[in-house]
């Protein structure tokens, strides 16, 4: 029988006596260049711009609330963390304050019981386990529960009820860890979601593949900038994808607020209906290259960092399905974790903020007077010293692959001084990196270099970078730093020389805003007087191999493209100045294999025994009838070129194709008998939840009760409580329209009630690769209202599956009659009001 833990400390006791979670935790100004990243994207200089926008770039309320006015789960549902017996299913319910939906971040709304329900199948008669937890305005009225004794690599459907209103049906699997079994595994893996970058395209490719175990979210899965002169993005989408709150987030209040408008966005919220995320927080969570106490896009008029570093943290654990530690140390919350797929793989989750020395710059200017000495400072760390131990332990374990879900670059990388403005023949690293970190990146890669082929090989799966990269790591990061220094003719060599030796780092940049350089700026230096194409190096010597590194693009975040564009202004040109760049970087870097700076998208990371391959999805070329591809809700990315590491080989070659159909899929869970003497209770009351302390707690059962789902068909509202609001920012969701007969069902599975289509056109793209994913519209989704005692229980199971197709219509209609309304009132009005 399943048992449930609350999660993240939301109750002071678990259910049946287990420590939450079952997956494996443990421990605990520029001041070189003077440029802060944000002021160098801000600049009309090209290779401040080109070269900062590779690791990171680092209207009111109304669109997180939105969402709320769509009923009680207007925010969707989620799960997370998947181990081999237990996920983490998420919602937020909205309770209503005066009759009024209680916006996140606004700290009212009175506490609440939410029963949930995890079923075998979306439209089973019995549930696998049952629960209440009672909401919470200290915990902005999140409803988190770790639901475990599950089967492993098995599928499962949750919902959550309250009232006479129920949610969306999730989907979920279990982890393919079974001892003497060995599953393939398969993921997408993502980072950099901003959402004034453009529309979440990606997101909705992923929701439309059927053949995900989880997604691998690697950081910036929220930007806290504001919408004045610190936004990035296309100008084409000012005033229709605006952040909110307008102004850089700093409180509890803000950092809720924005995540809940993150949330609300329609493909995010349905990548996370149907498939669990394991995600790392990265320095955007917070403000742009954080630090364990301070950051970059941090002051003192700001308030106090540790008091922003806490706010951030505790809206991040409340709205992403994360399986946390409650129990913090000292040294703060424990967010690394470890995640195992049999004798086949692990997936270690690390975090590099929390606890990470100041950087010594955002670019380093290699061979000035001290850097080298900073940089190798072995008292500067990317992590606590109880994480890298926890880290490099782990990658003893006798398994075919570990891999390493990381967000800042490991491997080390030379880039042309000449890019930020230094003389030619001059190189920098990026010290933000694990380069800025040289004792700890040295330490980690001799580790992984060291280890005996019984132990495996490693994987590191990156992101931050808003950029595509594929790199041979070796055990000698200083290596790469010679041989491109080498790669120079002799006289550049020596200027660069003279220039370290006296100090020379980057100048300051043109303090001109982006919207100057958007308005034409000089010709820059690159394009001027181009860095010039040395030949492939080779190393001088031959450091051992020690793993690799796969880095995937931007969802939405502005990359190497998008600055350089802002400066070219031609679509052709920029593109064209790019690929010179990617030219003179796979040149004087004789370790890094491939890189994009150009497109969007996702990796398709596919894991077998005999090879790892990373598949790049990437969106079309830009071109001049579609200078950005971003501004398109429409836009999906495609399969561009696949990458492999063999087992054993410790490198990476070119893949012969994007992989195909799975080898394997995740069992249909059998829907279990109900004991004769087990009592069942379809309608729970609001005493079985004990009254919360500090958040949301679980039932006071100590297990769960199978409650068997009541005879008939769920009763719609004869008339609604309310006319939901309508959303402005938000498309229609597949349920409003029910012209789409059903598919039919995949073979070998039962007959399902298909979602009707949406006419909203980003739900009908082209799909990418020839992974030949699965069609996965199967889920029912349920609306607002729900008829009367049967919105609770496994009822909301069966209720979800029968919400008429009348009932959608009237929301529909009531989004279309009020869409007619302001246009005849005000067509330029109804234009503002669809951008907020």
């Amino acid at each position: 029988m399943a048992r449930v833990n609350s999660a993240d400390g939301f109750s002071d006791g678990h259910a049946d006596g287990d420590a939450v979670g079952s997956s494996d935790t443990a421990g605990t100004t520029d001041p070189v260049t003077g440029i802060g990243r944000r002021t160098v994207l801000r600049t009309g200089a090209f290779g401040a711009l080109g070269a900062a926008a590779l690791w990171g770039l680092g209207s009111g309320r109304e669109v997180a609330a939105a969402p709320a006015h769509d009923g009680a789960f207007g925010y969707g549902v989620a799960s997370g963390d998947p181990t081999a017996d237990s996920v983490i299913i998420w919602t937020r319910f909205t309770p209503r304050v005066d009759g009024e939906p209680a916006l996140p971040g606004s700290g009212q709304g009175a506490p609440t019981p939410v029963r949930w329900t995890v079923s075998p199948t979306a439209d089973c008669t019995e549930a696998v386990a049952t629960g209440v937890v009672t909401t919470s305005p200290d915990s902005d009225h999140v409803v988190k529960v770790d639901v475990t004794g599950l089967d492993p690599y098995t599928e499962y459907f949750y919902v959550f009820a309250a009232g006479d209103e129920t949610s969306e049906v999730g989907r979920t699997r279990t982890a393919p860890d079974e001892p003497g079994t060995t599953h393939a595994l398969r993921f997408a893996q993502v980072s950099c979601a901003n959402y004034t970058g453009g529309h979440f395209g990606t997101y909705a490719a992923i929701a439309e593949r059927d053949d995900l175990d989880f997604v691998l979210h690697l950081g910036d899965y929220f930007y806290e900038y504001g919408n004045g002169d610190d936004r990035y993005g296309p100008d084409e989408l000012i005033g229709e994808r605006d952040h909110r709150p307008a102004h850089e987030i700093v409180s509890l209040e803000d950092y809720r607020t924005r995540l809940a408008q993150y949330r609300a966005d329609p493909d995010l919220r349905e990548a996370h209906r149907l498939h669990p995320f394991i995600t790392a927080f990265d320095d955007h969570e917070i403000t742009n290259n954080a630090w364990s106490d301070g950051a970059e896009n941090h002051n003192e008029g700001e308030g106090d960092y540790a008091a922003r570093m806490s706010a951030s943290f505790q809206a991040y654990t409340e709205w992403l399905p994360i399986r946390v530690d409650p129990a913090t140390t000292e040294d703060g919350t424990v967010f690394h974790r470890r995640f195992t797929y049999g004798d086949l793989a692990d997936l270690s989750v690390v975090e590099t903020r929390q606890h990470r020395s100041e950087q010594v710059a955002s670019f380093v200017l290699i061979g000035g007077p001290g850097t080298n000495e900073e940089l190798n400072d072995p008292d500067r760390q990317i992590m606590d010293g109880a994480q890298m131990e926890w880290l490099q332990d782990g990658l003893t374990a006798q398994r075919r692959w570990h891999l390493v879900g990381n967000q800042v670059m490991v491997s080390p990388l030379a880039w042309p001084g000449q890019y930020m403005g230094d003389v030619q023949g001059s190189v920098m690293i990026n010290g933000d990196a694990w380069d800025g970190y040289r004792a700890d990146q040295k330490s980690l890669l001799t580790h992984m270099a060291r280890q005996p082929a019984s132990s495996g090989d490693t994987v590191i799966l990156t992101g931050d970078i808003h950029s595509c990269w594929v790199e041979d790591l070796v055990a000698d990061p200083d290596a790469v730093l010679e041989t491109a220094i080498q790669s120079y003719p002799p006289a550049a060599q020596a200027a660069a020389e003279t220039a370290a030796a006296k100090g020379a780092a980057t100048p300051a940049a043109n303090p001109s805003p982006a919207p100057a350089a958007r308005e034409g700026s000089p010709i820059p230096p690159m394009i001027a007087e181009p860095v010039p194409v040395p030949e492939q190096l080779t190393f001088a010597s031959d450091p051992a191999p020690a793993g690799v590194e796969f880095v995937c693009p931007s969802i939405s975040s502005d990359g190497f493209y998008e600055i350089v564009r802002s400066v070219l202004q031609s679509p052709t040109v920029s593109v064209g100045a790019v690929k010179l760049a990617e030219a003179v970087l796979g040149a004087i870097n004789p370790h890094l294999r491939w890189m994009d700076g150009i497109g969007h998208g996702f990796i398709l990371i596919d894991v077998t025994e005999e090879r790892v391959q990373a598949d790049f999805h990437l969106t079309d070329e830009p071109s001049s009838s579609q200078p950005d591809p971003r501004v398109d809700p429409s836009h999906r990315p495609h399969h561009r070129v696949s990458f492999q590491t063999l087992a054993g080989s410790r490198a990476t070659s070119k893949a012969s194709g994007p992989v195909g159909p799975r080898s394997d899929a995740p069992r249909r869970a059998d829907c279990p008998p109900v004991p004769s003497d087990e009592p069942t209770s379809p309608h729970p009351t609001a005493t079985e939840a004990p009254t919360p302390t500090s958040g949301p707690t679980t039932s006071g059962s100590p297990t769960p009760s199978r409650t068997p789902s009541p005879t008939g068909t769920p009763v719609p509202s004869r008339t609604p409580s309310r006319t939901p609001a309508p959303n402005p920012t938000s498309e229609p969701s597949p349920s409003q329209s029910p012209s789409r007969p059903p598919r039919p069902a995949p073979s070998g599975s039962p007959s399902w009630p298909s979602a009707p289509p949406s006419d909203d056109p980003r739900r009908h793209p082209q799909p990418g690769g020839s992974a030949s994913p699965q069609p996965n519209d199967r889920l029912p989704r349920t609306g607002g209202e729900m008829g009367g005692a049967l919105g609770l229980g496994i009822a909301a199971v069966a209720g979800g599956i029968g919400l008429t197709v009348a009932s959608r219509r009237r929301r529909a209609a009531a989004h279309d009659a009020r869409d007619a309304h302001v246009a005849h009132e005000d067509p330029a009005a109804s234009g503002e009001d669809q951008a907020d």
